[in-house]
């Protein structure tokens, strides 16, 4: 029997930090929408999908690469996207940009 690979979509909560109408800045973090979204792509590509929200992870053994992004450039690096334990695709793109990263390590 062959184990299904599985990605890890590392995210954030979508937040405002200048307010929701503010034109100083854009949100920071990722809706249900591009979560749900980016998850039925990566599924799309026959790998099963584990998704962590960043702020609440306390094991930084497990996920390591993903939380030392995240520390160093904060929510603006997600979301986060690894397979076999490597990032292979980080930040706000476009999904299909991002699905071509993915099988790329395929």
């Amino acid at each position: 029997m062959t184990t299904k690979r599985v990605a890890r979509l590392f995210t954030v909560e979508q937040k405002f930090p200048c307010g929701p109408k503010s034109s100083c800045c854009g949100p920071v973090g990722q809706s249900t929408e591009q979560v749900t979204s980016l998850k039925n792509a990566i599924e799309g590509l026959g790998l099963g999908v584990e998704i962590y929200d960043l702020s609440a992870i306390s094991d930084s053994t497990d996920n390591a690469p993903a939380l030392k992004l995240f520390k160093a450039f904060g929510p603006q690096i997600t979301p986060i996207i690894s397979l076999d334990g490597q990032v292979v695709a980080m930040g706000q793109s476009d999904i299909n940009e991002t699905v071509s990263s993915i099988k790329s390590k395929l």
